[in-house]
This record gives C-alpha cells, structure tokens and sequence, in this order.
C-alpha cells in the first residue's frame, strides 16, 4: 500500500470514529415495553387506558409501547393489585381503591357510599387527596403514580325489588370494598365479596341477591340478563388509579417519564372527570332498554344511607385506618367538602 493510500485509510478511519458517537447515540434508544393490568376490558376506563397506551407509543416513536392484560385474564380478583404492582409482576396497575382497602385502608377515603354526593363534589375530593395518594404509592406500593380518575355510579343489581330498608334485610348482596360492606351490613343484609367478573354466574344461581357495581361495568357485564331490578344508584363516584412499578418507572428516562405522565392526565385523568357522568346516563338508558325496572332510592332510603354512612361507615374507617392519622386526613381533606369532621 503507498504512503498516499495509508494517510487517506488513516483519514476516513478517524472520520468514521468521529461519527460513531452520534450514530451510536441515535440508534442507542432503548424501547421500553410494560404490561398494564387493568381490572377488565368491559369497562369504560379500560378504553382510556387503550387511548393512552397509543398515544404514550406515538409520542415516544415506538420507544414506549404497553401491553394489557386484566384482572380476569391472570385469575385474579382484586385484593392482590397491590402485591402485584409493587413485585413488579406488572409493570403498570389499575389500583380501584375498593379492591384494595384490606390492605391498605386509608386509600378508602374516596370510596364510602353517600360521602361525595355529586361530580363537582368528587372531583373536588378526588384532586384534594391526589398528593397525599401519591406519597401513599410511593411509600407503601412502591409505585409511581401516573394519574387518578372516577368511575361511574354505583347501583344494586338486584333480583328483588329493594324499596326500603326492611327489604334489605337478610339479601345477599355483593359489594366491591370495605366501605360498601359498611353500608350493606348497616342496611341489614349480608355483604359478600365477590370478584368483578364472578358477579353474572353469581346472580344466575342464586347465589348473589344483588350485586353492587357501576350502572355502565354492570351494562358490559350484561348483568340485566341475571337481575330484574336497577336500585339506586347509590351517591358515590368511585376511584382509581394508574400507578407504575418504581424500578420500571426509573428504567425511563426523564423526557419519556413526562410523556408517560403528562397523557395519563391529559387522557385517564381528565377525561373520567367529563365523561363519567355521560357513562352513568347512558348506562342507565341501556340497561332500562334491555328490560331493567329502574327503582331509584326514596328520600327516606336516602336519609337511612346518610345516617349509616355518618353513624358506622365512616367511624369504621378511622378505626381501621389508624385512627387519629385518618381522622386528620378526612378533617384536612374531606370536611372542607362535605360539612362534618370525624374523631379518633
């Protein structure tokens, strides 16, 4: 080789190293792929979960793509959402505060029947507490919260007519957390937990009375083919949230975690908050069409909840989520929106 063709070989080869960093900057993206379970795809907020998921992989170019699953598909009730999530089983959870009240109480604050009235009322109390839940994640779950949001009414499923209180007395019925099972004991009857997707064989045989769930879950699940009567609905917006694994959380970088977060409240987030209340109506239409008797609560029934909820509901909480700790998060959080503090 001559002294020419080595210095030009010398020259490109220096040129080419030059340019490696950058090329191996660019083609170094790593993808990201994360499993996100969600309590069932029959669900309204299961959708939002889908829109995210495609935006987050637009956004990122194809770097973030998420995969879903739910409760149902891995043979799971509810209660191990928690365990689940911080074991990093799955990357990313739906945690519906109901389903994991034995393990974790306070996060119930949202979820007692009768509490939040209306949807102003609720999402003022679901953003109130979405500080503190999302220390709670970090602290307990080991978790990244991504964003919270409501869930449709709750109602009675029933088989029976359910009018007043004595007609309450001895039903079984299923209930979706601690709280609820409060309430239903209160009313007289025996509260069952059953998981989300065993409610229609429930009530098929016989086994269930009533199922409580929200008027559009229920309408998926096609509860109207197993039950006669819609009851209630019972005055409360349930809520969840999306929260993600802290080791695959820090596995992003910064630039995709704000992706990740910014449409999960722009999508999950704010969207429950509008259409909530679209799914409660037209829930309720569908299931009245496919033969359902609406039997909305009396202002007696409704009184009988509210004294229930002040009287055993919400006492029960404080005791079970640690007592002055809880009352001052209710008292701080809570009393500003529904007029009553609660004691130790």
């Amino acid at each position: 080789m001559t002294t020419k063709a080595i210095a030009l070989a010398l020259a490109l080869a220096v040129t080419t190293l030059a340019e490696m960093p950058a090329a191996m900057a660019q083609g170094a993206q790593s993808q990201f792929k994360f499993k996100l379970m969600g309590v069932n795809r029959t669900q309204d907020q299961f959708k939002l979960f889908q829109e995210w998921g495609k935006t987050v992989e637009k956004r990122t170019n194809g770097r973030v793509q998420i995969e879903f699953t739910s409760l149902p598909e891995l043979g799971m009730g509810g209660a191990e959402t928690l365990r689940v999530l911080r074991t990093g089983i799955v990357d990313l959870a739906e945690v519906y505060s109901g389903f994991v009240a034995g393990e974790l109480p306070i996060i119930e604050i949202l979820e007692m029947p009768g509490l939040l009235p209306d949807p102003a009322t609720a999402k003022k109390g679901a953003l109130a507490w979405k500080p503190r839940e999302a220390v709670l994640m970090d602290q307990k779950v080991n978790a990244e919260m991504l964003c919270v949001a409501l869930l449709p009414d709750q109602a009675l499923f029933s088989r029976k007519p359910l009018r007043s209180v004595a007609d309450f007395k001895g039903q079984k019925i299923r209930v979706n957390g601690v709280a609820m099972g409060s309430l239903v004991a209160g009313l007289g009857a025996q509260p069952l937990s059953v998981p989300f997707a065993d409610m229609y064989p429930s009530l098929e045989r016989g086994a269930l009375d009533a199922g409580i769930t929200g008027t559009s879950p229920g309408y998926g699940l096609r509860l109207y083919e197993v039950s006669k009567y819609l009851v209630g609905p019972i005055a409360m917006r349930p809520h969840l949230n999306l929260s993600m694994n802290k080791a695959a959380w820090k596995r992003l970088p910064p630039d995709l975690q704000k992706i990740l977060k910014e449409e999960a409240e722009r999508i999950i987030e704010t969207r429950s908050f509008t259409a909530v209340e679209e799914w409660n109506e037209e829930a309720l239409k569908k299931n009245v069409e496919r033969g359902m008797e609406h039997l909305p609560f009396s202002p007696e029934m409704m009184a009988s909840i509210k004294d229930i909820l002040r009287t055993k509901v919400v006492p029960e909480w404080v005791k079970r989520s640690g007592g002055a700790e809880a009352a001052k998060a209710f008292n701080e959080v809570i009393s500003p929106l529904v007029g009553f503090t609660v004691s130790p």
